[in-house]
């Protein structure tokens, strides 16, 4: 097959980098690097004419500047003011469509991803169709995950019964924009979503609340003592607390009792038995002192009225 270029009356030089990161790039990043020599003449002002850029290449503003975030990352080009740049986080929906011998060729070519893929398929416990191959290929390349990643997203959503593809994106995505973007970052996400629901479960059964809706304030006041990491004994201790003070369970007496311990960072029962224990002890000593000061202050007095009636007799 013979090729030739028809260049007309206008010639685009680009680095040979962007070729070589093709596969890493994005449908709009792609589009964004290709366009912007076509403005070489506004590289020193471009954000004066970002919106016409936009317009013309289709890409959201949001997303061209990620674009030359990512460029700029993989040192294609220089763009300073991008170095600190966080942008909204803004994920095609769009699914690409691979037919099977465009899947079969790209994973002859890629070793790496048709492990993912045999990795995938044990998770779900399913030969995968074309359908899946694209889902998969979709968290790869619109989300830039990492293998691990990917399979620890999937081997959760298995085992909360919920591997329907369209749910798997629709959690990649929401992880995606809340800044869950790494295999550790992930790892610790699941960790304390596991945590949570321990401890919740604890809290419902210490106060008896059973499977109905926690109030709005009710999960406000939760949510503060699992982001405190109260451990259950030092809960169930503000439960007992309650009780004895009150006669009633209330979730928001409980809560003022947690808060004030927070604040004296109490973080055992330990630490609140101690300081109970010190108080009683200086409650008692007080007591003490007080009784003794009232005897002495008897004796004196009966002393006194002796001498006083003795002086009298004289």
């Amino acid at each position: 097959m013979k090729i030739s270029i028809k260049y007309g009356g206008k010639i685009l030089n680009l680095p040979a980098k962007v070729a070589e990161l093709t596969p890493k790039a994005s449908y709009e990043d792609l589009a964004v690097i290709i366009n912007l020599f076509s403005y070489s003449e506004y590289f020193d002002s471009f954000d004066e004419i970002i919106e016409v850029f936009s317009n013309k290449t289709g890409v959201s503003v949001n997303d061209v500047l990620k674009s030359l975030a990512f460029w700029s990352s993989e040192g294609v080009i220089d763009a300073e003011e991008l170095k600190d740049y966080t942008p909204v986080i803004s994920v095609s929906n769009r699914v690409p469509t691979y037919s099977g011998a465009q899947i079969s060729k790209f994973m002859e070519e890629n070793k790496k991803i048709a492990s993912l893929f045999d990795a995938c398929q044990q998770i779900m416990c399913k030969v995968f169709t074309p359908v899946d191959y694209n889902n998969l290929i979709y968290l790869k390349e619109y989300f830039k995950l990492s293998d691990d990643y990917i399979m620890l997203l999937i081997a959760h959503c298995v085992e909360n019964e919920k591997d329907g593809w369209a749910y798997i994106r629709k959690t990649a995505r929401n992880l995606y924009e809340d800044g869950v973007d790494t295999y550790p970052k992930l790892e610790k996400h699941f960790e304390a979503r596991k945590n949570k629901s321990t401890l919740e479960y604890k809290i419902r059964s210490i106060f008896e609340i059973g499977s109905r809706e926690l109030s709005k304030k009710e999960k406000e006041k939760i949510d503060i003592w699992i982001g405190a990491e109260v451990s259950e004994e030092l809960i169930r201790k503000a439960y007992e607390t309650t009780v004895n003070n009150t006669g009633k369970i209330s979730i928001a007496y409980a809560s003022k009792i947690i808060e004030n311990w927070i604040s004296l960072g109490f973080k055992t029962v330990e630490d609140v038995e101690s300081v109970e224990k010190t108080r009683k002890n200086k409650l008692s000593l007080s007591t003490f002192d007080a009784n003794e000061f009232f005897e002495a202050a008897l004796e004196r007095s009966e002393e006194l009225y002796k001498s006083v009636r003795k002086e009298a007799k004289k």
